[in-house]
């Protein structure tokens, strides 16, 4: 019985899938956030599509991928695991409980969890995938009477991939466009319409005592959006590189129903919305570094974000593979440092990333640092 209370108090921070609050306006796969976030030009191969559909121009065999799940938890936490035993094991102590609770403010929680892909078929010039993703966005505030603010929701995305080269000045240049049809599930307060969803002290203690169930309301919304990229293949005397950018959601249409429910009245709200466009250039490159060998060098640069902050749209990331089993990265995240590890052991892929990103609009005022987890398969 105490671990299920555990698990149902641990569920409303590391389970409410959400893209956060105010400034977290992309999503990176596993590889990504250990480097930094740069996406544009670091692919591996066209299974990723979904991120730079140009690269489908560089496949040149059919390619299937099935699906790898990530789970992401932040720091703070992990480091709180035994309040959080302490909250859920005192359930005969109802002042232990709440010193614990007020103990715990204020505490951020982000975490996840991204299946990328569920499937992916891609061949030379083509692309298709699905892939469902969410991010935690909690917050436990005021410590005279603890409430949890959280804005949460999740998407499933499928993706079409379509990509073409053409001859400029002997040079070619390989486009791409991504259309997706995007499902949206919201959390949300149900009286007011918010989209951030509170429990207050009562409410988070009748959980942890099995007295309550933590059943969020949900609305919908669905539509379409439209993805280009950009590519182009380079040499140098450092290395060859590819430079490029991406253009999310240069098109972007979504709609649904919110019912609200005030007293005994019921009433709906028609929602119209669309996903803000973020305009990417970025550059890779494989450089042979004295001492150290090849290494992958990546750069990102957001010129369209909905950001005020310079600092936040700059990306650096690197890949070293130490051994056909391991590979090491590294990078720049918003100016964390972040990183991680990858371990392929015949068809069995692991991989860890340490990442860290702004919440806010001010670098240092709401930092949140994750710990995430990726396993899978590949052919």
């Amino acid at each position: 019985m105490k671990h299920i209370k555990k698990g149902l108090v641990l569920s409303l921070l590391i389970t409410t899938s959400t893209y956060g609050f105010q400034e977290v306006y992309d999503f990176h796969n596993i590889r990504q956030k250990a480097m930094g976030g740069t996406q544009v030009a670091t692919m591996k191969n066209s299974t990723s599509f979904y991120q730079n559909p140009a690269f489908l121009a560089l496949e040149k065999t059919f390619k299937v991928e099935i699906p790898k799940i990530e789970i992401s938890i932040n720091k703070d936490l992990v480091d709180k695991m035994s309040e959080f035993n302490t909250l859920t094991e005192a359930s005969e102590d109802e002042q232990a409980q709440i010193d614990t609770l007020k103990n715990l403010v204020p505490l951020k929680a982000a975490a996840g969890g991204n299946i990328l892909p569920v499937l992916t078929f891609t061949k030379k010039g083509f692309g298709l995938t699905a892939y469902g993703k969410s991010k935690i966005g909690a917050e436990l505030k005021r410590k005279t009477s603890p409430t949890l603010y959280m804005e949460g929701n999740y998407d499933i995305n499928v993706q079409l991939g379509l990509s073409h080269t053409i001859e400029y000045e002997d040079k070619q240049i390989h486009m791409g466009l991504s259309p997706r049809y995007i499902s949206r599930s919201i959390y949300y307060n149900q009286e007011t319409g918010s989209n951030t969803f509170s429990l207050t002290q009562t409410d988070l203690l009748k959980i942890a005592n099995g007295l309550a169930e933590f059943s969020p309301t949900v609305y919908k919304v669905s539509g379409i959006a439209v993805d280009y990229g950009a590519l182009y293949q380079y040499k140098s005397k450092y290395g060859n590189g590819l430079a490029g950018l991406t253009i999310k959601n240069l098109v972007s249409s979504l709609s649904g129903t919110q019912e609200i429910v005030s007293g005994n009245q019921t009433s709906e709200n028609e929602i119209k919305t669309k996903d803000n466009i973020i305009l990417t250039v970025g550059n890779s490159i494989k450089y042979k570094a004295p001492f150290l060998g090849k290494i992958d060098l990546a750069t990102d640069f957001n010129l369209i974000a909905p950001t005020d902050s310079f600092i936040k749209r700059i990306h650096i990331g690197a890949e070293k593979k130490l051994t056909p089993i391991l590979s090491l990265r590294g990078g720049l995240n918003q100016g964390f440092i972040v990183g991680g590890f990858a371990i392929n052991i015949f068809i069995l892929k692991i991989d860890y990333a340490y990442f860290a990103e702004e919440f806010s609009s001010s670098i240092g005022k709401n930092v949140v640092e994750s710990h995430n987890f990726q396993i899978g398969m590949f052919f």
